[in-house]
């Protein structure tokens, strides 16, 4: 009697540790463990520097100026698909701030994206991007425009852009924009640059 008294005793003993086992590991599975990380690579591919994404991450210029490359090819560069020229303009809308979208959203109203697709393409080479003040870049790029596949035109054009940094909050915005860059303000034009060979 004493001892099955006993065997009761470590068996409800065993059930109660089970049981704050479980609720404990539900608890902590509950809690958040994902940790973004930042890892920068040189030319090579080897790894220069990691850090998690969580901490306050300021972009280099490098990285801000590949941000703007890409933004501007996404924008500036128009392909014979038209599937291919909407992921772009998609694309390009997650990089930009509200106020920013706007003028985007004038600038495709005013020169229709789709409007020659099918006749003609364009091709961006985006040749620099340099920082002019505190959140403020200037971008030149040639655009290279075919008809038939055969060159037509190359014109250069000028680009200011001002930037904001605003870290992603959740993973559709850590997959969309990863460094949280944004587009505040853009504006650009066309360089009147006669004598021009490429």
């Amino acid at each position: 009697r004493v001892q099955a008294k006993n065997w009761r005793l470590m068996a409800l003993g065993l059930l109660g540790l089970l049981a704050a086992s479980s609720a404990a590991l539900v608890w902590r599975s509950l809690q958040s463990t994902v940790t973004p990380y930042v890892v920068e690579v040189d030319d090579t591919g080897a790894v220069k520097a990691v850090g998690p994404a969580l901490a306050h991450y300021e972009p280099t210029d490098a990285q801000i100026a590949h941000h703007l490359a890409n933004f501007i090819s996404d924008v500036r560069s128009l392909s014979i698909d038209p599937v291919i020229v909407r992921q772009n303009w998609l694309a390009a809308y997650d990089y930009v701030t509200d106020k920013a979208a706007i003028t985007l959203s004038d600038y495709a109203r005013d020169n229709d994206p789709f409007a020659e697709i099918g006749r003609r393409s364009r091709s961006v080479d985006v040749v620099s991007v340099v920082r002019v003040s505190g959140e403020s870049f200037q971008a030149r790029w040639l655009e290279k425009t075919y008809e038939n596949g055969a060159l037509t035109g190359v014109k250069r054009f000028t680009g200011l852009f001002t930037i904001v940094n605003s870290p992603p909050r959740d993973a559709e915005t850590l997959r969309a924009n990863p460094l949280g860059l944004y587009i505040h303000s853009l504006n650009w034009g066309e360089d009147l640059v006669t004598g021009d060979t490429k």
